[in-house]
């Protein structure tokens, strides 16, 4: 059994039988917001007991249902552009980033493609999970957790996991990348630096 299915096997131990906003939000490891968005649309059935405190209940089945289909398809439970923002009233760095990764045509995704192909320009045709996670700035065994879920395109030698260096930007140019809940800071930045670029109208992809 791999580590997503014992850490849905450990929720459901904790909380065998349901639990309240603030405990969902910290095991599906998201923020307060993103919790309440995903109660207030339904995409996570909850009951709604209308108090101040401890005001909604979640079925433990529901949230483990939730965190399945969010491996499998994470952008079915992105919030609408702007929703963070009417909120809170401030919009984070994160948000505005995958909000506009979103929204990007074929012609700008193009031109990220040619982005990441430029910041990767000094790897080889086959890199490892390691260095992947090097390059994005997670932990290794998330590179590998995204080889095994097959979310990259990889092969296995001698126990490593090898990605073909067009297969990494496959993925990072792809909607399921975009909507990565917590990328990491590099991540985030590289990306943010492409978002910049773009609205500045400097060109990233010549050589200087």
């Amino acid at each position: 059994m791999d580590k997503f299915e014992n850490m849905l096997r450990d929720i459901e131990k904790e909380y065998p039988n349901d639990m309240n906003k603030e405990q969902f939000y910290k095991v599906a490891h998201i923020s307060k917001a993103t919790a309440l968005y995903l109660l207030k649309s339904g995409l996570v059935p909850c009951r709604d007991t209308g108090k101040k405190t401890r005001r909604y209940s979640i079925k433990t089945k529901d949230v483990i249902i939730y965190l399945r289909d969010r491996a499998a398809k994470p952008c079915r439970f992105a919030a609408p552009a702007g929703w963070y923002y009417e909120k809170s009233g401030v919009r984070r760095q994160g948000d505005i980033v995958k909000e506009t990764m979103l929204a990007l045509d074929d012609e700008k995704i193009t031109k990220l493609r040619q982005f990441f192909e430029k910041e990767l320009s000094e790897y080889d045709d086959l890199i490892t999970a390691e260095q992947v996670a090097a390059f994005l700035g997670y932990h290794k065994s998330t590179a590998v957790y995204w080889c095994e879920k097959r979310r990259i395109k990889s092969f296995k030698v001698s126990a490593k996991y090898l990605i073909p260096k067009i297969c990494l930007v496959d993925f990072l140019v792809s909607p399921e990348s975009f909507c990565i809940h917590q990328k990491s800071l590099i991540h985030r930045q590289l990306l943010w630096e492409f978002i910049s670029g773009m609205e500045e109208g400097i060109n990233h992809f010549q050589d200087s």
